[in-house]
């Protein structure tokens, strides 16, 4: 489109006669209007393979909002299942801990417990 001198229209050369033969000016004319309609078919044609690419496009863009939107769901049920099990390792840590500590309890009371029954045995000879 820069250079449109050859979309202008024809200007009367020194062989041409101004209201005689019409031959020549017409063929260039009928030549520039298939030139012209050449040129608008290429740009429908351009036009609905734009618009099929869009389309497509539109289309393609769909199935991957679908596929994030089904990955953003599945790292939610991620982050959900990883703060459960967060919170049972801590129930289990906690329980694990309080049953040390009443064995350890066991432990010492059955050691005084065998100290006294040794004691009381000694102590009755």
């Amino acid at each position: 489109f820069g250079n449109r001198s050859h979309y202008a229209p024809p200007s009367l050369g020194e062989n041409d006669i101004e209201y005689g033969d019409f031959s020549t000016p017409l063929t260039e004319m009928e030549q520039r209007m298939q030139d012209s309609e050449h040129l608008l078919r290429e740009t429908q044609a351009l036009c609905a393979d734009s618009e099929q690419i869009g389309a497509s496009t539109l289309e393609t863009m769909g199935r991957q909002r679908e596929q994030i939107e089904r990955s953003s769901n599945l790292i939610q049920q991620s982050l959900e299942n990883t703060e459960q099990a967060r919170r049972i390792m801590k129930e289990m840590a906690s329980r694990a801990l309080r049953n040390k500590l009443v064995l350890y309890c066991m432990i010492a009371l059955l050691l005084i417990a065998n100290a006294m029954a040794i004691h009381h045995l000694w102590t009755k000879k």
